[in-house]
Order: structure tokens, then C-alpha cells, then sequence
């Protein structure tokens, strides 16, 4: 069983789309998913009103008093949970780290949104600190737009050396479809499965599900 956690502190940088993407794809490929909508402006569970994709669920409305119980009743029917965490740090997100198999940390590619990752990543140590075993984590890169390796990038990606928090291996790409989902509820695979959108998507899962192994399963 395995729960990720989307999370960083600073709004804006793609957690809902990321997490409605990894949760809706892995649904799509057969595992049932729950996805829990802890962000204020619940987004997630307003897409799931208006999609229709099997194994797939989101429960809102989620706090820091009702994550508990949530994620128990979510891993008691799912293969895997997806919790979608507020751009804020918060006991809600120590607690929802504490569960987790695996922490994602989405970031735009730039030095402000760097920051507010690593500081993400800090909060990610203090919840491995009182759970007393190590909490994988990864940043992921999103909303990147043509000419990711330009010279600002690379300094982006340089400010990371040393800090020993990895990066996944795939970002996740600048496209309308993505904000055209939450128009219509139907996520990239379902209107043009071969297309760069949802190919991006699959790419990105893959590298997402590589991080994971049986050793990180939580009960």
C-alpha cells in the first residue's frame, strides 16, 4: 500500500494538476485511487464531479482533524492514496508526511519556488525526525516551459548540489491540456491518448512509480 503525498509550501506550482495527473493515470491503468483534497480551494474534488474514470475517487474537504480517519478508510478500499496538501505548512502536513511512502515536491523552475521547495524538504526532515525512519522525497519540476536548459535553469538546477534532495527524472511540461482538465474532467489520455500531453503524463508516472518499491510500502 502506498501513499504520496503532494506538498509544497509555496501555492501555484501545479499540486493539484500533478497529483489529479499521477492519481487519474495510475486509475486509468487499472489500480483503484483515492485522492484526498486537502487544499482550500478544493480543485480536485471539483474536477472528480465532473469526470467519469473508473478506480478513480477523491474524497474533500479533508483537514488536519479528518486526515487520519480519511487515509484509513482511503487505504482500506484503494491500491494507492494520493493526498493533495495546501500551500501552507501546517500539522496537517506533518501528519499526512508522517503516512507517507513517498513526498513529491512540485516546483516551477525557479529560484523563488527553489526555495519554498527546500524549505518544504525541511518540514519533510522534521516529520522523519518524529517518525523515526526515513521519509523518501523527490522534487519534481512543473509548468516548464521550451528552453528548460537554458542558462537560468541551469542555475536553478545547480542550486540543488549538495542538498541531497533527488530529482525525478521527468517534469511535467507547460500545456493547455492540462488546464483545459479542469474545464472538462477528462484528463489528457481520454481526449487524444497519443498525444504529447498525455504521453508527457505517462512518462512522468513511470519515473513516479520507479522511486517506489516494496520496502516503502506503509500498513
Amino acid at each position: 500500500m502506498h501513499v504520496i503525498t503532494i506538498a509544497n509550501m509555496k501555492g501555484g506550482v501545479g499540486k493539484t494538476t500533478l497529483s489529479l495527473l499521477l492519481a487519474t493515470e495510475l486509475a486509468l491503468e487499472g489500480h483503484r485511487v483515492a485522492m484526498l483534497d486537502c487544499d482550500f480551494n478544493q480543485h480536485g474534488a471539483a474536477f472528480a464531479d465532473k469526470a467519469s474514470i473508473p478506480n478513480f475517487t477523491v474524497i474533500g474537504d479533508v483537514d488536519e482533524d479528518t486526515v487520519l480517519p480519511a487515509l484509513r478508510d482511503a487505504k482500506s478500499t484503494h491500491d494507492l492514496v494520493v493526498i493533495d496538501l495546501p500551500g501552507v505548512s501546517s500539522t496537517l502536513a506533518l501528519k499526512a508526511f508522517q503516512r507517507s511512502t513517498l513526498v513529491l515536491i512540485p516546483s516551477r523552475p525557479s529560484l523563488p519556488d527553489l526555495r519554498d521547495a527546500i524549505r518544504t524538504n525541511t518540514q519533510v526532515d522534521d516529520a522523519q525526525e518524529l517518525r523515526g525512519s526515513p521519509i523518501p522525497r523527490a522534487i519534481v519540476w512543473t509548468q516548464i516551459a521550451p528552453g528548460f536548459e537554458s542558462r537560468a535553469s541551469r542555475h536553478v538546477r545547480s542550486a540543488l548540489d549538495g542538498r541531497g534532495v533527488p530529482v525525478v527524472s521527468v517534469g511535467l511540461m507547460d500545456r493547455v491540456a492540462f488546464r483545459e482538465m479542469h474545464i472538462t474532467g477528462q484528463v489528457p489520455r481520454q481526449v487524444e491518448p497519443k498525444g504529447s500531453p498525455a504521453e508527457n503524463v505517462a512518462a512522468l508516472t513511470g519515473a513516479i512509480l520507479a522511486a517506489l518499491t516494496p520496502a516503502t510500502e506503509v500498513v
